[in-house]
């Protein structure tokens, strides 16, 4: 049975060759993701095992909860530096030195500043036992010493056309100040800290301008010969004060590591979800093919059952067919995975988002998961033409033609339009009801199901509407897809799939679009607004202080955000000026008031305060990172939060309090009685210094914010055009075991007098209309979907549904024209069939 299998698996290289590839792409995206995310994460324990390498012990403040690195930076509370003279006194510790980091932006030599998209710029401290630096040397010059040097990576010194000697330029929270650069630092064999700037002082200096005078961020500590880290650690922690810990430098490691695959977690799964929608089409793709299969060697399996061959021996060869494609399909796969990993790098790079990345890591998961998924997908996919194979009687040996499926029965058609019925109706309800994602995707997939069920029915309605066309081709074509229609529609299924994605994500950008404008153009009331340059990390606080010193702005209101956790859940808080807000921004408050305002309030948005159960005048606990549970008293409830993406305000004063940063996410300003335009060259002039800050007007803000959108859906689409890859390749091989079966058909339509421009535009034409079927049903399920999704984001800054029917519409035409495409090697095929022999076969 083996190598009968194998004899039919290579009876049609194109179709084997079709067949696998349908499955290779929906392994190559989950191997990718895999490959993908492990490098980044082998990066990650890089640096963090190198910068460790020289320190067994650090100190430093514990985090009030295990904070999401994404919206706090890993930012801990700093200590009191007269803590460092005490780890120093401990038995056994031969070195400890405080160390501080923070925010340090760098000007190039043309006054731009140097800006990796995703990576951070900071600034920190250089040991002075270099030892405690790890895998960091300085590969040029010296330390720096004095408030007037800095040490810069590698990396950044070519990107900003540096030399030694040469003065540098550096933005930091509050203030731009000049340092002559007397070092390169190196980090073994590369450049930067995985494409990070940083700059380096001496601590005095460092503590100076990162605003940490009397403070460190944590202590380094080496201990003497003979004493193991855990020792060490342990004697350290009993002398520390409450809310000081003390880990091992491999833990920190460890913890940073687990830290970033955490916060890469939705980012995997993501890249999941597009191997999932690839996967699911191709599992239509291969059912196909096998139902195809299955179908043309009827009379092969009945002669084969005739000699003596078992149910369970035809079972057997269809799935060992199903097996070798599987395997051979996940190894191509997981080839193709390691340059999609490199791809989707490339892709992410488009929208400024620079990823870590080091040699490729393939893991043994990696490789266990690509074949378990592909050759599980091909089994389960092959499993009904198989059982349909092994129930292939004898006697249909002494058949002259297969039989032909023309379609589904009536207990089918009728389940089928009921879970059609059912599904529409839930999908209808989540577009009216809003705040119901999950229900929207249960929708979606019934409603998936019932088109499933339905689709010969459909398959066949479309082709009856189409026979009435004048042109002989079209019946012709029309009567085949009838003839086929189970075929047909599993063919065109597998495109509705991809469409149907592609059409939801468009309606949900659409809308997201719409909504920015509507928020810019509802609650905005500033003249101008701020925002750091790219993926910029903020804006220096001193921006804001040179502008309340002019005299043609009027409110200032500086923007900040930190993760904190509000009655246990994990929010982003934003804090504002209370002094001019209502200036700048329109709330929409709904109950309490925004005078109330004040330290030890919070304003919760209307959707947040019923989600908590809150009103005014009752409190929450706002649980920061750094300082623990606060309570805080609700001043209000409001609705428009959406420009500033808020839903949750405090005040300046509290955050500060609170959080260390001082770097601003956002300044929104007023200008009365200058044009906008002016006012913006204007103040962008005064903003010489800070070449990072872009100054934008409600115009600009909704083309930026629109742009994103753009830029998302075009890499989102993208991504989703390889499962159309899939389908498009069913719908290849689905024409050429068309042309296949029917060779006699076609060289009976030459002998007749059919030229072969006639016959390509038949099979041309049954393509177009398994693809308008596909199309349309994917467009039009996809944007229902799509509608239900938006609404259901309303607390992510959706408040309007837009449907882009043009969009949609440009989707069906292009997915007709991908159909002509399909068509063409089939096409020929046919045309070129042999009419003597196709005439004589029986």
């Amino acid at each position: 049975m083996f190598r009968f299998s194998l004899r039919n698996l290579l009876a049609s290289k194109v179709r084997l060759l079709l067949t696998m590839a349908s499955v290779a792409v929906g392994v190559a995206f989950v191997a990718g993701t895999f490959v993908l995310s492990d490098t980044m994460a082998k990066a990650f324990d890089e640096l963090y095992a190198g910068l460790t390498a020289g320190t067994d012990v650090v100190v430093r403040s514990e985090s009030a909860y295990d904070a999401d690195l994404t919206t706090t930076g890993g930012q801990v509370r700093p200590v009191d530096e007269g803590l460092v003279a005490r780890v120093r006194a401990v038995p056994g510790v031969e070195v400890a030195e405080g160390s501080v980091f923070g925010y340090a932006l760098v000007i190039d030599s043309h006054g731009q500043p140097v800006q990796p998209g995703g990576a951070p710029t900071f600034g920190t401290s250089i040991a002075v036992d270099r030892r405690l630096s790890g895998a960091a040397t300085i590969r040029e010059g010296r330390a720096p010493v004095g408030l007037g040097e800095i040490v810069v990576d590698a990396r950044t010194v070519r990107r900003a056309g540096l030399a030694l000697g040469d003065h540098v330029d550096v933005v930091f929270e509050d203030a731009r100040r000049t340092f002559r650069l007397v070092g390169i630092v190196g980090f073994g064999e590369t450049d930067s800290i995985l494409g990070a700037t940083m700059t380096g002082f001496d601590l005095p200096t460092a503590q100076t301008v990162l605003g940490k005078t009397g403070v460190v961020d944590e202590i380094d500590v080496r201990g003497a010969d003979g004493i193991s880290d855990s020792t060490l650690r342990d004697r350290i922690a009993s002398v520390l004060p409450d809310g000081v810990g003390a880990e091992t430098g491999e833990q920190v490691a460890a913890d940073s590591t687990d830290a970033v695959r955490d916060a890469m977690g939705v980012f995997t799964t993501v890249l999941l979800v597009f191997a999932g929608v690839s996967l699911l089409v191709g599992s239509f793709v291969i059912w196909n093919t096998f139902n195809v299969l299955v179908a043309q060697r009827r009379r092969e399996v009945a002669l084969l059952r005739a000699v003596g061959g078992t149910r369970r021996q035809v079972l057997t060869g269809v799935l060992l067919e199903a097996v070798v494609v599987g395997v051979i399909s996940s190894a191509a796969g997981l080839g193709l995975g390691v340059a999609l990993a490199a791809g989707i790098r490339q892709l992410l790079k488009l929208i400024g988002v620079d990823l870590p990345t080091t040699t490729p890591a393939i893991e043994t998961r990696t490789v266990v998961a690509a074949f378990s998924v592909g050759v599980v997908v091909t089994c389960l996919a092959a499993v009904l033409p198989a059982w349909s194979a092994a129930r292939i009687a004898p006697m249909e040996a002494l058949r002259t033609a297969a039989p032909v499926n023309r379609g589904s029965g009536r207990i089918r058609h009728a389940v089928g339009w009921s879970v059609l019925a059912v599904g529409a109706l839930m999908l209808a309800a989540c577009s009216v009801a809003g705040d119901q994602r999950w229900w929207t995707v249960v929708a979606t997939l019934t409603t998936f199901l019932g088109l499933v069920f339905v689709g010969p029915s459909l398959a066949r309605g479309l082709a009856a509407v189409v026979a009435h066309a004048r042109r002989p081709g079209w019946r012709m074509a029309a009567r085949n897809v009838a003839r086929s229609s189970r075929r047909a529609a599993a063919t065109a299924l597998a495109l509705t799939i991809g469409l149907t994605v592609v059409a939801a994500v468009a309606v949900t950008a659409a809308s997201l679009k719409d909504s920015v404008s509507a928020a810019v153009s509802g609650g905005n009331r500033s003249d101008l607004i701020l925002e750091p340059e790219g993926a910029g990390m903020g804006v220096s606080s001193s921006v804001a202080d040179l502008l309340r010193a002019r005299t043609d702005v009027d409110a200032v209101v500086e923007l900040r955000e930190w993760g904190a956790q509000i009655n246990g859940d994990d929010q982003l808080v934003t804090a504002v000026d209370t002094a001019g807000l209502d200036r700048v921004i329109d709330l929409g408050i709904a109950s309490g008031s925004l005078d109330a305002l004040r330290a030890g309030s919070i304003l919760v948005s209307t959707a947040q305060a019923r989600h908590l159960g809150v009103s005014a005048g009752e409190s929450v606990t706002v649980t920061f990172p750094e300082t623990g549970p606060r309570p805080f008293r609700v001043a209000g409830t409001f609705d428009k939060g959406s420009l500033i993406n808020a839903t949750y305000v405090i005040t300046l004063s509290d955050f500060e309090q609170n959080v260390t940063s001082r770097l601003d996410q956002a300044i929104l300003l007023t200008t009365p009685g200058l044009d906008p335009d002016r006012a913006k060259e204007r103040i962008g002039a005064a903003l010489a210094d800070y070449p990072n800050v872009t100054v934008n007007t409600p115009q600009d803000i909704t083309r930026k914010a629109q742009h994103s959108v753009d830029q998302l859906l075009g890499i989102v689409t993208a991504l989703l055009l390889l499962a159309v890859v899939v389908a498009v390749l069913g719908v290849v091989n689905t024409l050429v075991l068309s042309v296949m079966e029917r060779s006699r058909e076609l060289g009976v339509l030459r002998a007749v007098g059919a030229t072969r421009r006639q016959v390509r535009q038949t099979i041309r034409r049954e393509s177009v209309l398994m693809s308008t079927l596909g199309a349309v049903t994917g467009v039009a399920l996809g944007a229902a979907a799509g509608v239900g999704l938006a609404r259901s984001l309303s607390e992510q800054g959706i408040t309007t549904v837009a449907v882009p029917l043009v969009t949609l519409a440009a989707y069906v035409v292009i997915a007709i024209g991908v159909g002509v495409l399909a068509a063409v090697a089939p096409a020929r095929r046919a045309s070129r069939v042999d009419v003597l022999r196709a005439v004589a076969e029986e």
